[in-house]
Formats: structure tokens, C-alpha cells, sequence
């Protein structure tokens, strides 16, 4: 008896060109990822950047597998054929997630997210090489513009250019590489294997730092890392569907929406109030936001590509 190897699709058949949906998921999971980062800011004082992945990432995991046993089963995981890539996606995006944490262990949440926010720039500039993709002087434009108005925003304070910011520009390059391997690895796996391997690798590893850095969480901080392992979930399913329906270099743009978020929650949660800056920068980026989504639009209709 022989076993028949599991089919995988034409490469780029799981890929369809609508970017106009991809933006609207992109800004949604953008809000959703600040949200998680104001959950990450309030834990990081007491826990280690693994236990709060640990954490986090059994609720995702667990979330997966229900997902998995509903649809293509959850052995599905186990037959990608683009597991290094998974792996490739995994680290990077450990970087990103702890450089970040140590980030807004010393500034606050909005200074580092502005610094992190070189992200898009990298994004766009390494989806040329690793993506063969096409990137004009327009996509570029609103990338450079949406940064100017982040800058305004932060009002560049002596916070951001500690040694914090380091980690954040860190934070920026894992996480622009991870969103150009995500774009890599969608081709054929789908959604769910694609957040399931990140979060279970997440899993298998953290607890080697647990006899060095991991500490009794109480109720309260396990039900903030449940929900936070929620809205991960959601978010992920959400980033990766918008990976699969548009480049990086469509999506980089709207990176910057979540300036407007991590300033806002900023002021709700720890009573950071916002100033002229925050108001004239937010309208440099809804501008530059609302050119490109038209531009995107448009071409949507006439059945074109941009660049």
C-alpha cells in the first residue's frame, strides 16, 4: 500500500489581487496589534517577554486547533511543504515581539510605535529583492508621508532616541522581514496552518526560559494574557487573509494607522494626553491613508496593478 503525497496548489493560487479589502483588514488588525501592545506594555514591568508569549500563545494555539478540527483538520499543520519558511517566520518575528517589549519597558507606547514604525520603509524597500515586487514612486510617496506625519505625532521627544530606540528600529526589521515571508508562505498554506505553526513554535520554545525569568502570574495577569491571546487570534487571521490579498508594498501604508490607535490608548490607559502635533500629524496620515485607498480603488476597478 502506498501513501499518495498530499497535493499542494499552483503557487500563487492562493493569492487573489483585491487590495482594497486588504487595506480595511490591514487597518482592523493594525488596531487589534496596538490593543495587544498596550496589554504587553502593562505586563512587561513584571514578566518576562517568554512567559507573556507562553501565555498568549497557548490561547492562539488552542484557538487553531478548534479552527483546524472545524475545516481542514488538524493534521493539517503537519503537512506544509514550507516549513522552513514557517520557522524563518517564527524567529523573525520573536525579535520583533521582544525588542519591542523592552522598547516600551523604558518610552512610552507611542514614541516606540512611532520609531517601530520604520517598518513600513523596510517592508517596501525588501519586497523588491525577496518578492520581485514593483514599487513606483507613488506607493513610496505615501509611505515617506505617512512617516513624516508619524514624526509629527511623536514630536521626536529625548525619549525616543534613548537606548530604546534602538530596540524599537530593531522591532521595525523583524517585523517588515516576517510580514515578507508571511506574503512567501501564503502561497500555499492557508490562513489558519500559517497562524497556528507561529503560535505553536511559540509554545515549544518559550519554556526554556522558565527557570531563569518566569514568575507566578496572578488571576488578574493570566485573564489580561487570555484576552490578550484572543485578540492575537483575531488579529493574525486577519493580517495573514490581508497578506494573501495584496503585497507588502499596498499594505506598508496603512502600518501608520496604528499611530493614531497606540495614541489614543495611550491617553485612555495611562492618561497621556494628546497634543496639537498628535491632531496634525493624525491628519498627515488619514490624507496620505485616503490618496493611496483611492488610488488602490480605482485601479481595483479598471482591473490594473500599481506601482
Amino acid at each position: 500500500m502506498t501513501v499518495t503525497p498530499p497535493v499542494l496548489p499552483p503557487a500563487a493560487s492562493r493569492h487573489r489581487h483585491a487590495p482594497v479589502t486588504a487595506i480595511g483588514l490591514w487597518m482592523i488588525a493594525a488596531l487589534l496589534f496596538v490593543s495587544q501592545s498596550a496589554i504587553l506594555k502593562w505586563l512587561a514591568d513584571d514578566y518576562h517577554f517568554s512567559e507573556i508569549l507562553f501565555g498568549r500563545s497557548a490561547v492562539v494555539v488552542i484557538g487553531t486547533v478548534i479552527l483546524l478540527a472545524r475545516g481542514d483538520g488538524i493534521t493539517a499543520p503537519f503537512r506544509t511543504a514550507k516549513f522552513k519558511l514557517h520557522l524563518m517566520r517564527f524567529l523573525c518575528f520573536t525579535v520583533a515581539l521582544a525588542s519591542f517589549i523592552q522598547a516600551v519597558r523604558a518610552i512610552p507606547l507611542a514614541d516606540a510605535t512611532a520609531v517601530s514604525f520604520a517598518a513600513p520603509l523596510f517592508m517596501t524597500a525588501l519586497s523588491v529583492p525577496l518578492l520581485g515586487e514593483k514599487v513606483g514612486i507613488r506607493r513610496w510617496s505615501a509611505i515617506l508621508i505617512g512617516f513624516v506625519g508619524v514624526l509629527v505625532i511623536a514630536n521626536p521627544s529625548t525619549g525616543i532616541f534613548e537606548m530604546a530606540a534602538l530596540w524599537a528600529l530593531i522591532s521595525a526589521l523583524g517585523y517588515a522581514l516576517a510580514i515578507i515571508i508571511t506574503r512567501m508562505v501564503t502561497k500555499t498554506d492557508n490562513t489558519v496552518v500559517i497562524v497556528f505553526w507561529l503560535n505553536a513554535l511559540y509554545v515549544i520554545t518559550m519554556p526554556a526560559f522558565a527557570p531563569f525569568f518566569w514568575v507566578m502570574p496572578t488571576w488578574t495577569d493570566l485573564g489580561l494574557m487570555f484576552g490578550c491571546g484572543l485578540i492575537v487570534l483575531v488579529a493574525q487571521l486577519i493580517a495573514v487573509t490581508a497578506c494573501t490579498l495584496a503585497p507588502p508594498q499596498v499594505l506598508a501604508p496603512f502600518d501608520y494607522t496604528a499611530m493614531i490607535w497606540a495614541t489614543l490608548l495611550g491617553f485612555i490607559v495611562w492618561g497621556d494626553l494628546p497634543s496639537w502635533t498628535v491632531v496634525g500629524g493624525a491628519a498627515i496620515l488619514i490624507a496620505s491613508g485616503i490618496y493611496i485607498l483611492m488610488r488602490e480603488a480605482k485601479l481595483q476597478r479598471e482591473g490594473k496593478d500599481s506601482s
